[in-house]
């Protein structure tokens, strides 16, 4: 509006949302000028019923002479910062009021803009202030010709008594004091017209006894008055500076504190500018229910117990998945049918530690009855704004992996859309993995194979041609063979990492868990106690063992990475990324009964062919058979559980920053660096 002249400004209501232990609220205390709070209630409910604003549960007005007070009840799922930006954009907590500034200037319209309006009353005041200094010069001036006059009368005093005697008017006397009448035996006088007339309006007493002291005193004071006014006139520096003193008299005599407080800030209607950035969890369950909630809500303590709390959805329902972002974070969400849909990380509805969350279809109306979220992949801010030398890397049932440019993805909304094709009808999508060019994928089947490539190695043939493990292919593409699977088999799950000293852990339905450390998958000389190399008694040579998964070409059939019990039909049905032993797993089994279980708990091992740890007891009083079989599992990270949250609340504000977090991750990496 400055800028151009015209515009529009908006005048809001003052708010105050709170969220604590009360419940959470929005009250207001002041609303927008004429406008009539019942009228604005009343709208505000009508908005409600029709769907336009959700989240509002009630609404009381306990306003009193004291002022305005509207209560404004928002529901536990809702967002009250979210519930505060509807109202301001559908109702009248926040009015609108267009601006055109039109002047007249030089005889024309005019826009006037700021620049403008400020030269333009500068140029006011300052030619005010010259007309007024003209206007007192003038006057100054004739009184100081008067005086003269009358200094002059004093002079021939007698001679002009004489004359006012002798004269028949005050006209006659003023044309003989003129000059233009003579009068015999008084000489002629010089006066000029208007000390003529000053001195006959004067009585002749006032002439005899004037005090000529006291007028030459005047004379030199508006002597004074005059050079002064006469500098005004001719400086244009001292009429601003004039100009500067009278406004600080003006502020100092009618200015006062302004009532209203004004935003510099540019108004935005996007909801995610009421959004504060903090570190939060966001848990979905198996029956599709979905919510998030602050970090330092959802921790829980570093103890076992019957189950987790901080993930309670409804009876018989289980956490499928459990992951900490920031809010303002972008979330993917794959299904198993290799669609993606797209939405922020503060748009998936606030839970408590005790609610059960929003339903997946109230959030995204457009995912389909038959489908079903595989993963959840947060990308931060900086990678939708940078998202170069980022991939997703794909798995499916049937074996086949994908390789696609991150930024491909990052503008999917709420509709939706393919993420990828399947080369038959039975494939469905099992991972979907975030990854560089660094990473390495392993492939994990439930008859416990593991394929393990580098998706961006490229290998140059002996004719020159150069080929890439698995190229980057488009958004609507197929892929290629990841994994070679014999028949009955599938691959469950697929982690992807540069980190060597990564965890992965498989876990069998029958409650068999392995953990395993990735590795650089290369043979190392084994060392003894005191560093030295053994030696194999039989063959004389040196022992030595692989670190780690072993590296196989894409295609390959894999390693043996898990021994199973193929008589009783045990498979692998989980494979989770452990990047931290202390991260802490919840189990589920088909009927119904869930623990949790430390990831330390398992024992990390090298040989490919071992068992595992048995981290729940599933067996039929023989240990024949088993009663029971685990059908889902969920990773907490470490830095969930309360002992780890303390550490990482360094302020001790109960809140952990963005600043905290990635202080916390970049300290984690520094002594896995050192421990190396």
């Amino acid at each position: 509006m400055y800028t151009h002249g015209k515009g529009k400004f908006h005048v809001r209501s003052l708010c105050e949302v709170f969220d604590d232990s009360d419940g959470k609220k929005i009250i207001i205390t002041e609303i927008p000028y004429q406008v009539k709070k019942a009228d604005m209630l009343v709208h505000i409910a009508e908005l409600v019923n029709k769907g336009t604003v959700i989240g509002i549960r009630d609404i009381r007005d306990e306003s009193s002479k004291e002022g305005i007070r509207v209560v404004i009840e928002v529901k536990n799922n809702a967002d009250p910062h979210a519930v505060l930006n509807q109202l301001f954009k559908s109702s009248r907590l926040q009015e609108s009021y267009s601006a055109n500034v039109m002047g007249i200037l030089d005889g024309r319209p005019v826009l006037l803009t700021l620049p403008v309006m400020l030269d333009t009353y500068v140029k006011h005041r300052e030619s005010i202030i010259e007309r007024r200094a003209q206007f007192d010069l003038e006057k100054a001036q004739a009184r100081a010709h008067i005086l003269e006059g009358l200094v002059k009368a004093q002079d021939r005093i007698d001679d002009v008594i004489a004359a006012g005697k002798a004269s028949s008017s005050r006209e006659q006397f003023e044309s003989v004091l003129h000059g233009t009448q003579t009068m015999p035996g008084i000489a002629v006088f010089s006066f000029t017209e208007a000390q003529a007339k000053a001195i006959a309006e004067r009585r002749l007493y006032q002439l005899s006894r004037l005090d000529v002291e006291k007028v030459q005193n005047e004379y030199s004071e508006l002597q004074l008055k005059i050079s002064d006014l006469e500098d005004i006139i001719g400086s244009r520096s001292r009429r601003l500076s004039i100009l500067l003193e009278e406004l600080d008299v003006m502020v100092e005599r009618h200015g006062d504190e302004r009532r209203s407080y004004i935003d510099p800030m540019p108004l935005s209607m996007d909801r995610e500018d009421l959004i504060e950035e903090r570190a939060i969890v966001i848990s979905l369950s198996d029956d599709g229910y979905i919510r998030h909630m602050p970090v330092e809500s959802f921790r829980v303590q570093n103890r076992g117990g019957k189950g987790l709390k901080g993930v309670t959805t409804k009876d018989e329902d289980f956490p499928k998945s459990i992951l900490t972002c920031f809010s303002k974070d972008r979330l993917l969400i794959f299904t198993d049918q290799g669609r993606v849909y797209g939405l922020k990380a503060w748009e998936t509805p606030m839970g408590s530690r005790h609610s059960r969350g929003t339903h997946i279809r109230n959030v995204i109306e457009h995912i389909r009855e038959d489908e079903r979220v595989v993963t959840i992949l947060p990308i931060s801010k900086e990678l939708q704004e940078e998202p170069e030398g980022h991939f997703l890397i794909f798995a499916t049932h049937e074996g086949i992996v994908k390789r696609s440019k991150l930024e491909d993805y990052t503008r999917i909304n709420k509709n939706g859309k393919y993420a990828l094709k399947f080369k038959s009808a039975t494939d469905t999508l099992v991972a979907v993995r975030e990854a560089t060019d660094e990473d390495h994928v392993v492939l994990v089947s439930k008859m416990g194979r593991a394929c393990r490539f580098q998706p961006s190695y490229t290998k140059t043939a002996t004719d020159g041609t150069v080929s890439i493990t698995v190229k980057v292919q488009g958004r609507v593409t197929a892929g290629v063979r990841g994994m070679s699977l014999k028949q009955g088999d599938a691959v469950v799950g697929m982690i992807a990492t540069s980190n060597e000293e990564t965890s992965v852990l498989t876990l069998s339905k029958y409650g068999m868990a392995k953990r395993s450390r990735l590795g650089d998958g290369e043979m190392h000389d084994l060392l003894d106690e005191n560093g030295n190399t053994t030696v194999d008694n039989n063959t004389q040579k040196i022992k030595q063992y692989r670190d780690g998964y072993r590296k196989t070409s894409r295609g390959a059939g894999g390693v043996l990475t898990m021994k199973l019990d193929v008589d009783h039909g045990d498979e692998i049905v989980r494979v989770h990324t452990i990047p931290d032993d202390l991260d802490q797993l919840f189990l589920l089994t088909s009927k119904g009964m869930m623990i949790r279980v430390r990831a330390n708990q398992t024992k990390a091992t090298s040989g490919k062919a071992t068992k595992g740890t048995r981290v729940m007891e599933l067996r039929n009083k023989d240990k024949g058979g088993f009663t029971d079989e685990i059908i889902f599992s969920a990773r907490l990270p470490s830095i969930l559980v309360e002992d780890e949250f303390d550490a990482m609340d360094t302020d001790n504000d109960g809140v952990v920053s963005r600043e905290e977090f990635e202080a916390a991750q970049a300290v984690e990496a520094l002594t896995s660096g050192e421990e190396e």
